[in-house]
């Protein structure tokens, strides 16, 4: 007999059902505000991952709503490099979840930790597949706002151990005829997402576009290259201010003796422009800028993503 609501722990025990047809599993994730589970279909036995609000949230309307948009905006995306969710549901004491595809592999950030920095016959085809999902993800009207390496996630798949899966919409911006869907969440001026990957509209409180995410593409790939962010200090507040007003600094100054092919670096710097005119227009035109300037790797994806973003 399932647990009454009252007595729904705060973390759910293996075995629970949801919805009637999802089995809990393992703890595999605990953000906080979120805990995610192995699950599994019981009818189809899919292994599923399963993504449950924390209960002491659910008092929070503005954090409920904003679990739902998340998983609103990730379902409207349909592409190989972007998880997919497929349903959506309450927990019997009414905790929200969303249930998405199982991956196993390893988020760019411990790839990161391990390795320090990755040469470009490996950081291109990321760059391309994270371009490809956010191109996606742009056309649906939706703007990520917390690209970083935490939500980049590599499985093995089509003969290579990076093949990219984006997740994690949690203040992803839902537009639709270029205005805010419904109600808004932030107040303006309020600052949303990951200091060191925020760019300048951002850290002014400013209204964003898809050219934000191009800049956090930016930071990633000059961070994939040299081992670390372009603006770099323990101090929150002093990084928002080199987002909005310092150049970042040349690439072979952060990393000696690195050949850097100069494609690469003015790519990266153009992504990084304060004005977000003078990036790039779309995550299509930078990935073609990427296979046009650019070393070109061997990755056995580049085929593929050259098939992709052919004109």
């Amino acid at each position: 007999m399932a647990p009454s609501p009252t007595e729904l722990p705060e973390i759910l025990p293996p075995g629970l059902r949801l919805a009637g047809r999802y089995v809990i599993g393992d703890l595999i994730g605990d953000g906080g505000m979120a805990k995610v589970y192995r699950g599994e279909h019981d009818t189809i036995g899919r292994a599923v991952a399963i993504k449950v609000l924390a209960g002491d949230l659910t008092s929070e309307p503005v954090v409920v709503v904003r679990f739902l948009q998340e998983a609103k905006a990730a379902s409207k995306i349909r592409h190989e490099n972007v998880v997919e969710v497929t349903d959506f549901g309450e927990t019997e004491d009414g905790r929200p979840f969303m249930v998405m595809e199982y991956l196993e592999g390893e988020d760019l950030a411990d790839t990161l930790a391990r390795e320090h920095r990755l040469p470009w016959d490996r950081v291109q085809p990321i760059l391309l597949q994270l371009l490809a999902a956010l191109q996606a993800v742009h056309q649906q009207g939706v703007v990520h706002r917390d690209i970083k390496p935490e939500n980049i996630f590599l499985v093995s798949r089509m003969g290579s151990n990076e093949y990219v899966k984006v997740f994690d919409f949690g203040i992803a911006k839902v537009l639709q005829g270029g205005a805010t869907m419904g109600k808004s969440l932030t107040i303006k001026g309020q600052l949303i997402g990951t200091p060191p990957y925020m760019s300048p509209e951002q850290c002014l409180g400013e209204n964003v576009d898809a050219r934000s995410d191009l800049y956090t593409v930016g930071v990633i790939a000059y961070e994939l290259v040299t081992g670390r962010t372009p603006f770099f200090t323990d101090d929150p507040a002093k990084m928002l201010r080199m987002h909005v007003k310092e150049p970042p600094p040349a690439m072979a100054d952060v990393a000696p003796g690195l050949p850097i092919h100069p494609g690469v670096e003015a790519i990266i710097r153009r992504a990084l422009a304060k004005d977000r005119d003078e990036r790039y227009s779309s995550a299509y035109e930078m990935a073609k800028a990427i296979l046009r300037e650019t070393p070109e790797s061997t990755s056995p994806l580049l085929p593929g993503l050259r098939q992709v973003l052919a004109p």
